[in-house]
């Protein structure tokens, strides 16, 4: 397994074998795998093992991170498990295989999810890592297409590798298992098994549009799929940027304030003389008429008449406000309208 392309940062694949690796490993059956462990200070790998894939049979139901082919998720435990067995040295096989196989049948989840993929890849190690490149692709392929297929995102030359790679070995599967001698290899059944999510030519439809470099020269990150973290501001920057901004913000509060202030000021001054002017000039014709001709002596007799009938009826206004005091009364509520109003 020395050509290793497919080993990219990012890659769904990637990101799922690692949670089988490490999400559950506090799951597994310590007691069953202490007989593993040696008796030294570190955990032996024979150990390890036992806990991650106890823990992931005991947590297999939670096992909800393979995205879209999450329903395949069984195929890819299958997977892991031969990765991890493939790690051993030759001479460890024999024990190794067995700590796979007997944990699995003991585990109870052996009616939703067996072995049987595993021990395939068992008889051939070149056709497990055909059947392995395939399904991750499959499993790779919805971040892909999303990246540089929908949003034409650039690939780096890893990237570009690897989806060559993948379509090749794509239609080298595809040719192979036209063959009816080929039906029992591992790559043909995970060829059909991928066909019922991605019919073909699905996975074929993905191309990088553009390039990028594979580290980016200002961060030092490679691969497309690592986000790229801002830059700290410093903290003498941060403040000296709020403030700048909190002070536009109060000068164009301030401008926006005078602004109406000054369009509320002229359009009063515009009312009060457009008011004033017809008083005024209604006054100055009332006073000319008043004084220089016979208006003003009928004017003051008419007022004159006017202070004897009041006078005359001053003896009923007692009565009308005692009367007008208990108006309200006939209106309950106009009263509670008012109650806390504050002039301004």
């Amino acid at each position: 397994m020395t050509d290793d392309y497919d080993n990219i940062f990012g890659l769904t694949s990637i990101r799922c074998y690692n949670q089988l690796d490490k999400d559950f490993v506090n799951s597994g059956n310590y007691e069953e795998c202490s007989k593993f462990n040696n008796d030294s200070d570190e955990y032996s790998a024979p150990y390890l093992l036992c806990l991650r894939l106890t823990g992931n049979l005991n947590n297999y139901d939670k096992l909800n991170f393979f995205d879209e082919l999450n329903s395949y998720k069984c195929n890819y435990l299958n997977l892991w498990a031969y990765y991890q067995f493939s790690k051993f040295d030759e001479n460890e096989h024999s024990n190794i295989r067995k700590l796979i196989i007997d944990n699995w049948r003991e585990s109870g989840k052996f009616q939703v999810c067996d072995n049987t993929e595993f021990l395939s890849y068992l008889s051939k190690s070149e056709d497990y890592l055909k059947a392995k490149r395939l399904y991750d692709y499959a499993l790779n392929y919805a971040k892909l297409y999303l990246y540089h297929e929908k949003s034409s995102i650039g690939c780096t030359p890893k990237e570009e590798l690897y989806i060559e790679k993948s379509l090749k070995l794509y239609n080298d599967i595809k040719t192979e298992c036209e063959d009816s001698e080929n039906q029992w290899r591992s790559y043909c059944a995970a060829y059909r098994e991928i066909q019922k999510f991605y019919p073909d030519p699905k996975l074929l439809n993905l191309h990088c549009k553009s390039k990028v470099p594979d580290v980016y020269p200002h961060t030092g990150i490679s691969g497309q799929y690592q986000e790229e973290e801002e830059e700290e501001e410093p903290e003498e920057d941060r403040r000296q940027s709020a403030g700048h901004r909190g002070t536009l913000s109060q000068e164009q509060a301030q401008g926006t304030l005078e602004g109406e202030l000054s369009e509320s000021s002229s359009s009063d001054s515009h009312k009060a003389i457009g008011t004033a002017l017809p008083i005024l000039g209604f006054l100055s014709i009332g006073f000319i008429l008043h004084k220089f001709t016979r208006f003003g002596s009928m004017t003051r007799n008419f007022l004159r008449r006017g202070r004897i009938n009041d006078m005359n009826s001053h003896d009923e206004l007692p009565n009308e406000l005692l009367e007008s005091t208990y108006d309200d009364q006939m209106h309950p509520g106009i009263t509670e309208t008012y109650i806390g109003y504050q002039a301004t």
